[in-house]
């Protein structure tokens, strides 16, 4: 991966999302200026911080999303994970943490787009000190017969009807996923 070519995708990507949130047009700025003043925002080795690629996964048919209850933290959370050298893009690696954390070969990146951005504190762990992630999440819909299977990171991988997300989290992220998918969802309906 070229990484001055990934940092200039998500500059791209960045400058052309649009929020109606408040606090996406605050992390929106402050990543566009992370992106530019830091020697290197996308790996993991940058403990100042640094960007993570997450994947929304909706079922086909759209009603539901495939969570993760994350084994290190205990919290659910969309799939998703750090920016790797091998990806060849930002979308790329999106795609491979969709597909690694999810089991589901045949995802694509072919009508993929931002669907939220985020940004959040990961707690000091093995000597890693507490760093911030500044999270993209891209909006993916698996194929008809896709069969999710649980990876060694997470200690629950389930499909979870959209009306039941916000029971299970708190994550003000992910409840602005569902609000914006219900929406997408809602438009499509009437279009």
């Amino acid at each position: 991966m070229n990484k001055e070519n990934t940092i200039n995708e998500l500059q791209d990507l960045l400058e052309n999302y649009a929020t109606t949130y408040e606090i996406e047009a605050q992390y929106r700025e402050h990543m566009l200026s992370f992106l530019k003043s830091s020697d290197d925002p996308i790996y993991s080795s940058n403990q100042a911080g640094h960007f993570t690629a997450s994947a929304w996964v909706l079922s086909h048919d759209r009603q539901h999303v495939l969570l993760t209850q994350h084994a290190k933290i205990g919290k659910w959370f969309q799939l998703g994970g750090h920016i790797e050298p091998e990806d060849s893009s930002f979308i790329d690696a999106c795609l491979r943490e969709a597909t690694e954390e999810s089991g589901i070969t045949s995802l694509s990146s072919a009508n993929t787009f931002v669907l939220d951005i985020d940004i959040h504190d990961i707690p000091e762990y093995k000597g890693i000190p507490q760093h911030p992630h500044y999270d993209v999440t891209c909006y993916f819909v698996a194929p008809a017969q896709a069969k999710a299977i649980k990876n060694a990171e997470s200690t629950q991988l389930q499909w979870i009807p959209l009306d039941q997300v916000k029971s299970l989290t708190d994550d003000p992220a992910i409840h602005r996923m569902v609000e914006k998918t219900l929406e997408l969802e809602t438009y499509k309906d009437h279009a």
